[in-house]
């Protein structure tokens, strides 16, 4: 079956990629807390990722450029699955180690955004390129809408276990869609040349001045995001040890009972993480014995009482857990309606440069306002949480845009594997900070990432160009027409015989320089040799 470049399916490759992503993320931090880990060290755990794709994306998008889209997209696809799966058995072992070494392998075979940002690129024209990589965005916010739910109800359903191997589940159905269905977008001429060391990638990339404003620009974005999606589920939820924002909680109710003073027997202890239906308490009398199993999924809180129940219950259950993995699927749907329906008329409207500069400013002030929202105030935070999810969808796709359109076209991959490296140094250094500071105040990194927002705003106000599609498109026209055209003749050092193939209705003299021999004799001593020879 022939396949062809799809814009339909590399967005399905990238969503299902991402729906296994957002599974698992947000359960990160929380459950490196649960298995004893201090703030720096969970943010040492969530940066691991960060940190391999950081050395390892730029490589991928040059393989990309010489091996094609296609097979790296499937090795990373592959490799995911595989994290995902040791993700799982580390989580059954609450192993502090095995979650370590899953994130890792996770980040080494990262390459699907680069890539795929670059696939998008290669068959989109300058003036759509903007406008397709919301594509992105687009597949990037359903996957937060979509993977977060899917987390807690795998983790309610099946268990601590459950969100890793429901992820794998979800990375191996899509490296089957993508090996059978997955076309070739790189073209045979994108020949690109050898790798440079991986300092000068980088310092050569950012010697371009609007390429260095882009990716500085995006580099704080980033670092400002994953601040927010390493710290929230934890600053919404609370620890065993420090409460969270916001707390939901549900009663565990005695059933009734004639007899009077039932003695109990625990199956669990206070703290502890239940799934809904485990068996929690059995109160014996001397004419029955009853099975108390837990109402919801959560984190339990034991009633001390030795004669009766205090108020009618046995326990407390808090599921605020829950409600923050719904509060970013929350998020996730806002960010996907704003990428998939507005983010081209407001490209229109705007322009990349001024729609990332209000970005921007709009996340410096979402930022400021989450950690304002306390209980019992639920709707300041709901507000708070459209405004972040708005504000961080605007400003993404138009940055890639840009990004891609200051690109040529045979070095796509290697710019989006450089940008994803960016991105991936602020994932690395953010929940470091982020983390490490939540253990000193709560409210401490959401101020300290809004100021960083605002200046971010700035310096793309100040220094970034609008971007001129008439000029685009019309280098992009050029740059094609170069790569079309033949080379130049080359120069035969060696004295081999070179067969040239001229354009048809042309001599080969006609099509470019002819090839010196430096080894053969000139013609005339060959000539006069001849003539000599014959006179004699």
């Amino acid at each position: 079956m022939a396949r062809k470049a799809s814009l339909l399916v590399v967005f399905l490759t990238v969503f299902i990629d991402l729906v296994g992503f957002g599974i698992v993320l947000p359960m990160l931090p929380l459950y490196a807390k649960t298995y004893g880990a201090a703030g720096i060290i969970a943010g040492l755990l969530v940066a691991s990722y960060s940190l391999m794709q950081f050395l390892f994306a730029p490589w991928w998008g040059r393989l990309s450029d010489r091996i094609g889209r296609r097979p790296v997209l499937l090795i990373s696809t592959a490799g995911a699955c595989i994290s995902y799966i040791l993700f799982a058995l580390a989580c059954y072992y609450e192993s502090l180690w095995g979650l370590l070494a899953s994130r890792m392998a996770a980040g080494v075979c990262g390459a699907n955004l680069s890539v795929a940002s670059a696939y998008i690129a290669d068959i989109s024209s300058p003036e759509d390129r903007s406008k397709r990589m919301g594509l992105i965005g687009m597949a990037f916010g359903l996957g937060f809408i979509v993977g977060p739910a899917l987390g807690a109800l795998s983790a309610e359903w099946f268990g601590v276990t459950g969100p890793g191997w429901t992820a794998a589940t979800i990375c191996g159905l899509n490296l089957i869609l993508a090996y059978f269905v997955l076309g070739e977008s790189r073209r045979p001429e994108s020949d690109p040349a050898p790798p440079p060391p991986r300092l000068q990638q980088i310092t050569r990339m950012l010697k371009r001045k609007q390429l260095a404003c882009l990716m500085g620009v995006f580099f704080l974005a980033t670092f400002c995001f994953t601040c927010f999606e390493s710290t929230f589920v934890v600053t919404f939820t609370g620890t065993k040890e420090s409460p969270g924002t916001f707390a939901f909680k549900q009663d565990v109710p005695v059933p009734d009972i004639d007899e009077p003073f039932p003695v109990p027997n625990w199956h669990v202890v206070t703290g502890e993480e239940v799934r809904r239906g485990e068996p929690i308490c059995t109160l014996v009398t001397f004419a029955s014995t009853n099975v108390i199993n837990a109402p919801k999924s959560g984190r339990i809180s034991l009633e001390n009482w030795e004669f009766a129940p205090p108020e009618g219950k046995v326990a407390t259950i808090d599921y605020t857990r829950t409600i923050a993995y719904y509060m970013l699927v929350f998020c996730g749907l806002i960010g996907a309606v704003i990428q998939g329906k507005f983010i081209g008329p407001l490209v229109n409207w705007l322009g990349e440069k001024w729609l990332i500069v209000v970005g921007l400013a709009l996340l410096g002030l979402s930022l400021a306002w989450l950690p304002l929202a306390n209980a019992p105030h639920f709707y300041l935070l709901l507000g708070a949480l459209a405004l972040f999810s708005v504000s961080s969808s605007v400003y993404r796709a138009p940055t890639y845009g840009l990004i891609s359109l200051n690109a040529g076209p045979n070095e796509q991959g290697e710019v989006m594997g450089v940008t994803q490296s960016i991105g991936s140094l602020a994932r690395i250094i953010g929940p470091l900070i982020a983390l490490g500071l939540l253990d000193v105040s709560i409210r401490l990194p959401y101020f300290i990432c809004a100021a960083i927002a605002v200046v971010a705003a700035i310096v793309a106000a100040v220094l970034l160009k609008p971007a001129d599609k008439a000029v685009l498109v019309a280098e992009a026209g050029l740059r094609e027409k170069k790569v079309g055209e033949k080379p130049p003749g080359k120069i035969n050092l060696r004295g081999k015989t070179i067969h040239e193939e001229g354009v048809e209705g042309e001599s080969p003299a006609q099509v470019g320089p002819k090839r010196i021999n430096l080894r053969a004799k000139p013609t005339e001593d060959v000539d006069s040799g001849a003539n000599e020879k014959e006179g004699g």
